[in-house]
């Protein structure tokens, strides 16, 4: 039965709330409904109205109205359902539905990197460990945790009962309140599924998918939900967003939550529990759990964050606390805790984000590599300029990055489509690929959270890498050409540079979602984060035959160029001395270094390097910065790697290395610097 329809004339003026991939949101005040104090007008895109089936969308506020109002306020607590078609002003084509505004209660205060912000409650924040929810701010005890899995099943009964399946059923569709109850609430209803019929093609979310398991599984049903429910009680207790392994599962769960997860996820949707069936156990868990809150990490109270320009002098970032060490293993040097002060530590810990990446073709090439901030070692010697070994790697190697926490090398494999793992112990090499791994070139590590990011240039994709299973555990849709990435591990926030859009894509390496995408210089490469002030400095290449000249400066809090600085010919590679504020930019063309100094962005010198440079690493307790030097088309005999002295500001002596060096980084407790040989296919550990 169709039901009595709006016009959007009627709705009162829209303000625009949110956009999505189907539509965009707006507040809808001039509508009113009985179900709801506050209402909001999602309008279908153009493109996507017509694959909308209009009659199957109609039945969904029919449905509504057909139940008694005390359950349909039920069903409307739990969901945000379709209560009107809305229709054009002078037509009758639908453009799309009024519903529900989000109750008050779904959202929630979060601690972002510039202030405390009113954040859409949605699940996927709760996915994380507990330092993750320290820091921003989110007082979840494991009691809670139960307490919300439990209201998800509740929820899913009683949409179940209603014969309507959620399908695409995924964080970013969930949220949660912890005040004044834990409750859940799913958004997007129009693509759930009412009696078996659905408004338009269902999806999956990434890393949600039930076809993992099941390829030809019908979706959008009650069983595809059991799945992803049990997912959810898999990924909230193990804090973790993209597992699918049982054995996560932390050592407190209880036996029958294990039991009830590991039915869930069989690949036979008939074996799988119920929604109803996990609400005992669930319940008794929440009972017997903790109410302990996560603790806040220890800050400093340094000046805060920049957040626009930085003035000359600025302080530096607050300090932050050191990423959780691995235990020491048997090994021939001593394990990572031992061999650092407590200051170093700091620096591997916040992440030791030099990021290189490689050629763009046979006429230009290039690389980035951001510094680990924290203060320098005193007395730390400069690592021997000695090749102590040559490993072989994959085809045309690109960047490489370190994982401290593991004590492995992360090496891009760009013509081989894949990531080699080393363990410079022992020189083992391990491979990972990926269907979306495709010309892989720069990689860069979140110590913290375990993540190696690897920007994919030739799939317009970032795949990120569990550095301890060394499993892909997802991927992010970022701009045309991705080669460069660095990551800023106390912002949650990664920057990668869209050489073929002219543009950088943030993420929030939290949520994983592109927050914004800044226009920048022509054909932008390699990319460095200032810790001190959080701005992303990026160096635009210029395409072959026009070669640019400048860096940008992004401002993280205003997602704007704030400032640009004219450096060499073709600057490829970027890197950061958080100790000195300086900034360090391979001109490929010129053979030379441009270092800026990040207070006053102003050039203090110029200095010779070898031919072609491209990468650039800094190792702070050694003074020293390292450069590639990749050769040009018609001298490919580069092959060195120049050290500059950060004291004098000076270029010492060459290192030779592979052939075509690319990708540099520094290990600054193992004192080893990493060099890719691109031709080679080879990695050259430098040190003792």
């Amino acid at each position: 039965m169709t039901q009595q329809r709006v016009k959007v004339g009627q709705l009162g003026p829209l303000t625009k709330l949110a956009s999505g991939g189907q539509g965009v949101v707006y507040s809808a005040p001039g509508a009113r409904m009985k179900y709801a104090k506050a209402v909001v007008y999602k309008e279908y895109k153009a493109a996507v109205l017509p694959s909308v089936s209009v009659d199957v969308l109609d039945e969904m506020p029919a449905y509504l109205e057909s139940l008694p109002f005390a359950e349909g306020m039920d069903l409307l607590s739990r969901v945000a359902w379709p209560c009107r078609l809305v229709e054009a002003d002078n037509s009758i084509q639908v453009t799309g539905f009024v519903m529900p505004a989000i109750p008050d209660e779904f959202f929630i205060k979060m601690t972002m990197s510039s202030a405390v912000q009113s954040k859409t409650a949605e699940f996927q924040h709760l996915l994380n460990g507990d330092t993750f929810l320290a820091r921003r701010g989110i007082p979840l005890t494991e009691r809670h945790r139960y307490e919300l899995l439990a209201d998800a099943a509740e929820a899913l009964t009683i949409l179940h009962r209603h014969h309507i399946a959620v399908g695409d059923l995924s964080p970013k569709n969930l949220l949660f309140s912890l005040q004044p109850d834990r409750k859940v609430y799913f958004i997007d209803c129009d693509a759930m599924r009412l009696r078996s019929r659905s408004v338009s093609v269902q999806v999956e979310t990434p890393d949600w998918e039930v076809r993992v398991i099941n390829p030809g599984e019908e979706l959008a049903t009650a069983q595809s939900d059991a799945y992803k429910l049990g997912l959810l009680v898999l990924r909230l207790l193990a804090g973790d967003q993209s597992t699918r392994d049982p054995h996560r599962l932390p050592a407190a769960a209880p036996s029958a939550v294990r039991v009830l997860v590991d039915a869930a996820l069989s690949a036979t949707p008939g074996q799988r529990p119920r929604p109803a069936d996990w609400l005992p156990a669930l319940t008794d868990a929440a009972t017997n759990a903790t109410t302990r809150t996560p603790a806040p990490p220890p800050r400093t109270t340094r000046t805060p964050p920049w957040r626009g320009p930085a003035p000359t002098g600025a302080a530096g970032a607050p300090v932050l606390p050191t990423a959780p060490v691995a235990p020491p293993r048997p090994a021939r040097r001593r394990p990572f805790y031992q061999r650092v002060s407590t200051r170093v530590k700091v620096i591997a810990g916040i992440a030791v984000l030099l990021v290189i990446v490689g050629l763009l073709t046979s006429k230009t090439s290039g690389g980035n590599n951001p510094g680990p901030a924290g203060a320098r070692a005193a007395g730390a010697a400069a690592i021997p300029a000695t090749v102590t070994s040559t490993i072989a790697v994959g085809a045309q190697p690109w960047g490489v990055a370190v994982d401290p926490n593991t004590d492995s090398v992360f090496v891009t494999n760009s013509a081989g489509n894949s990531v080699s793992v080393i363990n410079p112990r022992t020189s083992a090499v391990a491979s990972v690929t990926a269907p979306g791994m495709v010309k892989p070139a720069a990689v860069a590590i979140d110590a913290a959270a375990g993540i190696a990011y690897v920007t994919n240039a030739g799939s317009g994709s970032v795949s990120l890498i569990n550095t301890r299973s060394r499993a892909v555990v997802g991927s992010i849709a970022v701009g045309a050409g991705p080669y460069g990435i660095a990551v800023d591990s106390a912002a949650h926030t990664a920057f990668v540079t869209n050489f073929e859009a002219n543009t950088v894509s943030v993420i929030d390496t939290g949520s994983r979602v592109v927050t914004a995408t800044i226009p920048v210089g022509s054909h932008p490469y390699g990319v460095a984060v200032d810790p001190g002030t959080r701005g992303a400095f990026v160096a635009n290449a210029g395409p072959p035959g026009a070669v640019d000249h400048t860096v940008s400066v992004i401002d993280p809090v205003a997602s704007a160029v704030v400032a640009t600085i004219n450096v060499g010919n073709q600057p490829w590679g970027v890197a950061i001395d958080a100790d000195t504020r300086t900034a360090y930019v391979t001109n490929h063309a010129d053979g030379t270094v441009s270092v800026i100094d990040i207070r006053t962005r102003a050039v203090t010198a110029t200095l010779r390097v070898g031919l072609g440079p491209v990468g650039v690493a800094v190792d702070q307790p050694g003074r020293t910065v390292y450069v590639t030097n990749h050769g040009l088309d018609d001298a490919r005999t580069g092959n060195t790697i120049s050290s500059i002295d950060t004291r004098t500001g000076k270029a010492g002596n060459s290192i030779r290395v592979g052939a075509r060096p690319h990708g540099v980084v520094v290990d600054p407790a193992g004192r080893n610097v990493y060099v890719t040989n691109f031709t080679d296919g080879t990695l050259s550990v430098i040190g003792d």
